[in-house]
């Protein structure tokens, strides 16, 4: 009788622990539908723990995160759901997880996660459909890529001929102050030189006004020796009275 107890209680804890489990689901899918992610994510989370094993609110968890734009937390999740073992959910995963990648714009990855998907089912169009969108998006991108290399490029040459036209203009600009000092130190030479005339000049008339000068005073001598003699006459005389 207490064994058989024991298996009631058991089963009706069980019995009570899934009803939890599709409750916090059901809630989750419920905040899903009406856009509140965050709530959804929560509520998922919540029921993958009373049901670790099972992939729905692994799937319903990284669809909300893809929603909310959270597509790194998506991923994970998606690759957790894929790893559960069923073959048709896993390409669905796959899928899933390419287009998380072509949200981000690593359409490589993409590519090869819609190529993983395709292998596991080969007959779903959309995975092929998405497949084209992401091989023509690496395309644009890989030529994107190209002229953003080819305009650095030129860019670059750019650089260079404007660099080389700035150094050809320091160069005639320093060559003019070269030609503008030398053409100043000639001008000072020529003007030390006309200076050295003039002071020569002027020194040529200081000696011949020097000999006017003493040409004048040797007049001046000549009527002062004639004064001193007549002095003397007149003092010798003087001696005479």
């Amino acid at each position: 009788m207490v064994f058989r107890s024991a298996i009631a209680l058991l089963l009706l804890s069980s019995a009570a622990f899934a009803d939890e489990y599709r409750s916090k689901a059901n809630d989750g899918f419920d905040y899903y539908k009406n856009g509140e992610y965050d709530k959804a994510v929560e509520y998922y989370r919540q029921a993958g723990i009373l049901m670790p094993d099972k992939a729905l609110p692994k799937v319903g968890k990284g669809a909300a995160m893809y929603r909310s734009n959270d597509l790194e937390g998506a991923i994970k999740e998606f690759e957790s759901a894929a790893s559960t073992g069923n073959k048709r959910l896993a390409a669905d995963m796959r899928y899933n997880i390419g287009n998380s990648k072509y949200k981000t714009e690593d359409y490589k990855g993409a590519i090869e996660s819609y190529v993983e998907a395709l292998k596991l089912n080969s007959d779903e169009i959309d995975y092929k459909h998405n497949l084209e969108m992401a091989l023509s998006q690496l395309q644009q991108q890989e030529q994107q890529q190209e002229q953003n290399q080819d305009g650095d490029k030129d860019g670059d040459q750019k650089q260079d001929q404007q660099d080389q036209q700035k150094q050809q203009n320091q160069d005639e600009n320093q060559q003019k102050n070269q030609d503008k000092d030398q053409q100043n130190q000639q001008d000072s030479e020529q003007d030390k030189k006309q200076n050295q005339q003039q002071l020569a000049d002027e020194q040529e008339m200081s000696e011949e006004e020097a000999e006017n000068l003493l040409a004048r005073f040797e007049e001046d001598e000549k009527e002062i020796q004639e004064k001193l003699k007549q002095i003397n006459i007149r003092g010798g005389s003087s001696r005479d009275w």
